[in-house]
């Protein structure tokens, strides 16, 4: 992942806003974070206009592993 691209904090509750944002929450490049957002494999990621969206509890579940991403 680039070293410019801060990693979003999850540990409250919060909405994660934007592809790179929700990329760098599970350790994705920007570029692999649309594909993965594109073919509906991040659980809670729901597109609002152009821009993404996941919740942040649910992110830091599949990060630690308790929730698994979503094979398409």
């Amino acid at each position: 992942m680039p070293a410019n691209i801060a990693k979003p904090n999850l540990d409250d509750d919060r909405m994660i806003w934007g592809a790179v944002a929700i990329g760098a929450a599970l350790n994705l490049t920007p570029r692999q974070a649309f594909h993965q957002l594109e073919s509906g494999r991040v659980p809670s990621a729901r597109k609002w206009g152009q821009k993404w969206s996941a919740s942040a509890a649910v992110l830091r579940q599949v990060r630690s592993g308790e929730v698994p991403p979503i094979d398409a």
